[in-house]
């Protein structure tokens, strides 16, 4: 890997980050304690910008190909400037809202190895934060484009969001349990990983060249999230583990069509090509994303058979795993609140089939966690269904 140059951000957001995370993620201290003990292979983590070169000096696709990637915000014109600043702030409200998210629940996950791999993942996010206000702050130029305090604004903005008003959706589903911190990190996290590596080419430089170790970090939560869910599906295969194939199962109903939401509309995307923010469209990016889990799936169920059936060898139990779907993904079609269509006309069960409006609320309590149902999130989303329906109001 090309070498890394670490920064620290100006001391008034640094103070404001650090007492933040004095509140929303007061268990730093903890890891950094055990961090040897866990992680003894790996550098100690450490809360600096960290930033490698580029990965070309050009911009290589859309409006402005081959002219040289910007060195300073005041490059970019006109909605190329506020597009860039979106994702730069979409990009550090998940890394936040992720840690409040795992925050409530790290503490209850059934191994000390796998509550201190959350740790290090929420650690990271909020490394990932910090970098993104560094991408603000460390260039005076943003606010020389005629919007003033920009970095003051956006930080004082992204600080006081909680689980609930956070950019994107994923962010705002409370965790219940601990399988959430799992089933998040597999499934979430992957989406990260796609954005960050289409984020790559960014157009403006210094986000650019903060993607190759962010993506290193989050290989790390890809992994972690992979290896305890796969570790959870082998246990709840032959009943053992707190968590049965069937809380799985609701599990994966709630997280993947959130994660394909975090891609934004499927006919969307094309902008972010043009400026060179992005290197694949949006539909291009969810048809890659459920490629990719798609063969999750069948290696947790391939998991799942060789765990029932240890005299069988791996080759008959992938074959075993394509026939029988032990876990499944939910149509594209389910639980989608993006969609064009009306919220009391987007009420698909998981094989993608319309049911009734009248009957989705008492649908989504049978494929759903069943403590997320009794949440204000839960309630929030039922009560825009019964408000679109008048006549539901006694549902």
């Amino acid at each position: 890997m090309a070498a890394i140059n670490e920064y620290t951000i100006d001391k008034k957001y640094h103070d404001a980050l650090i007492e933040w995370q004095r509140k929303n993620f007061p268990d730093i201290g903890l890891l950094e304690k055990y961090w040897d003990v866990y992680f003894p292979n790996d550098p100690a983590w450490r809360l600096t910008a960290k930033l490698s070169e580029v990965k070309a000096d050009l911009i290589n696709q859309g409006k402005y190909q081959g002219v040289k990637k910007y060195a300073t915000a005041r490059e970019m014109k006109g909605s190329m400037l506020y597009q860039a600043l979106r994702i730069i702030k979409a990009q550090c409200s998940t890394e936040l809202g992720s840690i409040q998210q795992h925050m409530d629940t790290v503490n209850t996950c059934y191994t000390d190895k796998a509550k201190f791999s959350v740790l290090r993942i929420m650690a990271e996010e909020f490394r990932h934060a910090y970098q993104m206000f560094w991408v603000l702050s460390h260039d005076p130029s943003w606010s020389a484009t005629g919007s003033s305090r920009i970095a003051e604004n956006t930080l004082d903005e992204l600080l006081s969001m909680n689980t609930g008003s956070h950019v994107l959706d994923a962010f705002n589903i409370p965790f219940t349990d601990s399988l959430d911190n799992v089933t998040f990190a597999c499934f979430i996290d992957r989406v990260g990983r796609f954005q960050l590596t289409m984020q790559e080419e960014f157009a403006y430089a210094p986000m650019a060249a903060s993607m190759r170790p962010m993506l290193k970090e989050e290989a790390f939560h890809l992994k972690t999230g992979w290896e305890v869910l796969k570790e959870i599906c082998e246990m709840a295969a032959v009943g053992e583990g707190p968590w049965t194939l069937e809380d799985i199962q609701k599990k994966i109903n709630l997280w993947y069509p959130r994660a394909l939401e975090m891609f934004g509309s499927e006919e969307g995307g094309e902008s972010n090509l043009e400026f060179s923010f992005k290197t694949m469209s949006n539909k291009e990016a969810i048809g890659g994303y459920i490629k990719e889990i798609e063969w999750l799936l069948n290696s947790l169920n391939a998991a799942i058979l060789q765990r029932r059936h240890p005299e069988l060898s791996k080759e008959q139990v992938r074959l075993m795993a394509k026939e029988t779907a032990i876990l499944r993904l939910p149509s594209t079609r389910f639980l989608r609140f993006r969609s064009g269509e009306g919220i009391h006309e987007s009420t698909f069960d998981v094989d993608g089939n319309r049911i009734s409006p009248f009957e989705y609320i008492n649908y989504l309590t049978r494929v759903l966690p069943e403590k997320l149902c009794s949440t204000e999130y839960f309630k929030s989303y039922t009560d825009r269904i019964r408000q679109a329906l008048p006549s539901m109001t006694a549902a």
